[in-house]
């Protein structure tokens, strides 16, 4: 979020999560870390795990919340079932108390009232406290003026990835099969320049969408999905749209320079360094990205992955980890061998910023023979 948000107390926090989160959660748990200055510094959920699986649980989540450990800690718990996030709760805040973190409030919602797991005082009824009506928070006010509304539940994200079955039709018929299109494989200059073409007409400046001028076709897109097989291409348009994630030094410096030429600069793309996530457009660039996964049909999975991978990488440098899951989740349903999927997928899992991998990068020795090792 570009502007600040102010809440008072837990449930105008509970109110205005799902805005934070992207959905509202269920049957979940989720941790706030605050910072010193008790704002949200960052957010993790998990579904409610069986009860033979919450200590493996608790020590998936203690890693990241632990690096990014500045201040107090909120847990929450979402459930449909009387206690069905006790389990989980009680271990993270044993956990949590054990290694020193405070641990401000524990607190459970169910049937649009909260409990507390662990409070007996009057401030926490056993029949619950009424949380009160969303619109009636000033900061959930706020939030819907700028345009900000969640999603449903979980799997509405998985919605924003997935194809299209009109729009993947008519692209996946413009797509060459790879084993009869070896072109892009050899990243051959002719095929390297139409693909990066395509992709200026995809990142094309909002102000240039207008009356006059249409969305790309099928036969554009096809051919922006297409460059993605050429994983030096794909490589560079991550660093383009995503900049910080791969150091511009590691890049192949003739499609660095290609795109230099032909791509627009909006949005912090193109700067090659890292980019705070509240830049004005990092959102539009990033619906844009997922506007290009739904036109691709599964039936392609190479392509499928490496659209969705490229989606993922901006959304999770945007702290939209939910979207980053969804959209690394269909990339290895359809192609679980694809690489650098599964890479990310490992760095989301341990709640790696992608600043600190790419400060780790820079840093490592004999980090420029990085791509030439593979």
């Amino acid at each position: 979020m570009s502007e600040t948000t102010t809440v008072h107390g837990p449930d105008e926090l509970l109110a205005v999560l799902p805005y934070q989160l992207g959905y509202h959660p269920t049957r979940s748990v989720v941790v706030v870390a605050l910072d010193r200055r008790r704002r949200v510094h960052f957010t993790a959920r998990v579904d409610l795990p069986p009860e033979d699986h919450v200590v493996e649980t608790v020590e998936a989540l203690l890693g990241p919340v632990r690096r990014e450990l500045d201040g107090p800690v909120l847990l929450l718990g979402y459930e449909d079932e009387p206690h069905a996030s006790d389990p989980l709760l009680l271990a993270l805040l044993e956990a949590l108390e054990s290694h020193g973190a405070e641990v401000a409030d524990v607190a459970v919602v169910r049937g649009g009232r909260r409990y507390s797991p662990v409070c007996e005082r009057v401030c926490c009824p056993p029949e619950g406290v009424p949380l009160p009506d969303p619109h009636a928070v000033p900061a959930v006010a706020e939030l819907v003026a700028r345009g900000l509304a969640p999603l449903a539940d979980r799997s509405a994200v998985d919605g924003l990835v997935a194809p299209d079955a009109e729009q993947a039709s008519a692209v996946g018929a413009w797509l060459p099969l790879p084993a009869l299109d070896r072109r892009s494989r050899r990243g051959s200059a002719r095929v390297r320049r139409e693909a990066v073409r395509a992709w200026a007409l995809v990142l094309a400046r909002p102000e240039a969408v207008g009356r006059r001028r249409h969305e790309p076709t099928p036969e554009v897109l096809a051919r922006a999905v297409e460059g993605l097989r050429d994983i030096g291409l794909r490589d560079a348009l991550i660093a383009w749209v995503a900049p910080g994630v791969v150091p511009r030094g590691l890049l192949d410096a003739v499609v660095v320079a290609l795109l230099e030429r032909h791509l627009p600069r909006w949005a912090g793309m193109g700067t090659w360094a890292h980019v705070d996530r509240e830049v004005e457009g990092r959102r539009e660039l990033l619906e844009r990205l997922l506007a290009l996964a739904r036109a691709v049909p599964d039936e392609r999975p190479d392509d499928a992955a490496a659209v969705c991978t490229t989606a993922a990488q901006l959304a999770w440098q945007l702290g939209d980890g939910a979207l980053a899951r969804a959209a690394l989740e269909r990339a290895l349903r359809v192609e679980p061998g694809y690489r650098l999927a599964r890479l990310l997928s490992g760095v989301v899992e341990h709640g790696l910023r992608p600043e600190t991998l790419t400060r780790a990068g820079e840093a490592a020795p004999g980090a420029g023979r990085l791509r030439r090792a593979g």
